[in-house]
């Protein structure tokens, strides 16, 4: 399923939603639209960051959670 972009350059552009993340976080877009609306990237909330995967598909936060369980 995509999700319709704006670019720098003023293009708008369907892309696959897998993308949306790295299109953010490369600063590549200024706007994608959701189905309340238009998010504008720095203006309105986005999402929660992405924690980074540690080993076999865990986050971060739950190797911190094991650990102190242990």
């Amino acid at each position: 399923m995509g999700i319709t972009v704006i670019f720098h350059n003023g293009e708008e552009k369907k892309v696959p939603s897998y993308m949306l993340d790295y299109l953010i976080r490369e600063n590549k877009i200024i706007a994608f639209q959701r189905s309340s609306g238009w998010v504008h990237i720095g203006r309105d909330p986005v999402r929660k960051s992405q924690q980074p995967l540690t080993r076999a598909g865990e986050r971060w936060s739950d190797f911190l959670f094991k650990r102190k369980q242990a």
